[in-house]
């Protein structure tokens, strides 16, 4: 009985050790993942082999299967100091040392198991027979300190890893062939203040994440994603915040014009929604200049239903925006005459009967009622209030049947991004070589 039981154990002891060999050799190339990361992304190795502009993201084209396994997850992340990086599993270290002799601007050069060298004098590159990471893009001055970088990455244990941390387990616990997670503040700045929404006030953009799974279809990316926080006190809030959403409804679906940039819709009751725009931190300055001009907390406080802000621009000299909402006894209309008789100095509001004017300096925007409909635009209105709800040139129509159902939708028009630096950032470059496939990517929460 003593010998079943002691080869029954030594049995156990190899299967486990199995298991963990089989493990490590399927997951080790992430451990070059820095714990610090503030944003992950995990691609299904199938996905990229299938996609031509992916591949053409990636400087070995078509000998990209030779040299990395693509059956495995390509990962990129985003590191604390806000540069871009990619990991993969390396399939043949030696194929992938002469792949790079013709794409490197600089000579390979060994450091340990390590191989390091550059690309375009911006991205640096590192790897063994394990591991590839890219980091950049960074001034040539700096790629040394990112080789550096590169090599601690590719020798640390996975203690000092992101597989470490619960940003990765929440990652991995996705099923979907592309998803990532990422801290607000990896976003960018201008498309990141939704996902703060519920947020309480002492919480700020490091706090706070959103995990999502992506498709694209059709040349639409569809983005299903949920903020939430690895603190528990501050995801309760976050969770509790939902109830203010409804589902949208879609009535301001197809008011999304082909040029505007981006868009956000949602189904709220303005008395409930209008303290998640108050706390939160990153809109507290634009609400209390709305707030200087006319009562805009009332005009909130009257919506009920669908609510649309569009943006043309997103720059600060020119932000461009549109507003639609349904709303529901609006009594602020008869304090509209007041806040004409209290305009600051070189301010003022005209107009009557449902349609007014505010100038102030360099700023102005019109605003008023169509039956149970609130709208506002930067500048001057169209004649007619239809041209702002039905565009004569609406945004694609597959992308607006995505909207409705869900609690909250972002639409992020690609095409006017290309000629909007601004609101691109560094970013454009890496858009460039999908831009003419992708025309629109769709943000929503359920």
């Amino acid at each position: 009985m003593k010998l079943i039981f002691i080869k029954l154990k030594a049995l156990w002891l190899i299967a486990v050790c199995a298991v963990c060999l089989a493990s490590c050799s399927n997951d080790d190339y992430v451990r070059s993942i820095p714990a610090s990361a503030t944003a992950v992304m995990k691609i299904d190795g199938a996905v990229v082999a299938g996609s031509h502009k992916m591949l053409s993201l990636l400087p070995f084209g078509d000998k990209t299967a030779d040299v990395i396994d693509l059956s495995r997850e390509v990962y990129a992340f985003e590191t604390v100091d806000g540069n871009l990086g990619m990991c993969a599993r390396v399939k043949d270290s030696d194929a992938l040392l002469e792949a790079l002799k013709t794409v490197t601007t600089s000579d390979i050069r060994k450091q340990g198991d390590c191989r390091l060298t550059d690309i375009n004098n911006s991205w640096a590159v590192g790897f063994n027979d394990k591991s590839l990471v890219v980091l950049g893009p960074v001034s040539a001055a700096a790629l040394p300190d990112a080789q550096r970088s590169i090599v601690r990455m590719l020798k640390q244990d996975e203690d000092a890893s992101i597989m470490a941390r619960p940003m990765y387990s929440k990652l991995d616990s996705i099923d979907s062939r592309v998803a990532f997670v990422a801290q607000v503040q990896a976003l960018p700045e201008k498309f990141a203040a939704p996902f703060m929404l519920g947020a309480p006030k002492g919480a700020d953009a490091s706090q706070v994440a959103v995990a999502a799974g992506v498709d694209i279809k059709d040349g639409i990316v569809r983005i299903d994603c949920q903020s939430f926080s690895f603190d528990k006190s501050i995801d309760r809030e976050l969770k509790k915040s939902r109830a203010a959403f409804r589902p949208v409804k879609g009535v301001f679906s197809q008011s999304m014009s082909h040029n505007q940039l981006f868009s956000l819709f949602a189904n709220v009751k303005g008395k409930e929604f209008l303290p998640l725009l108050q706390s939160d931190r990153s809109l507290q300055a634009v609400l209390m200049g709305l707030n200087t001009a006319v009562d805009f907390d009332n005009i909130m406080r009257s919506v009920d239903g669908d609510l649309a802000f569009m943006f043309s621009g997103m720059s600060q000299d020119n932000i461009a925006m549109t507003m639609l909402a349904r709303v529901d006894n609006p009594v602020w209309t008869a304090d509209v005459d007041y806040w004409k008789q209290s305009c600051q100095p070189g301010c003022s509001i005209t107009g009557s009967n449902g349609s007014w004017v505010y100038r102030g300096g360099e700023a102005s925007f019109s605003f008023g009622l169509q039956d149970d409909v609130f709208y506002a635009i930067s500048g001057q209105a169209p004649a007619s209030i239809q041209q702002l709800l039905k565009p004569s040139q609406p945004i694609y129509g597959e992308v607006s049947r995505m909207i409705a159902g869900n609690r909250m939708a972002m639409v992020l028009n690609l095409k006017p991004l290309a000629a909007n630096s601004a609101a691109a950032g560094g970013m454009l470059d890496m858009l460039k070589p999908i831009i003419d496939n992708v025309k629109a990517v769709v943000c929503v929460m359920k």
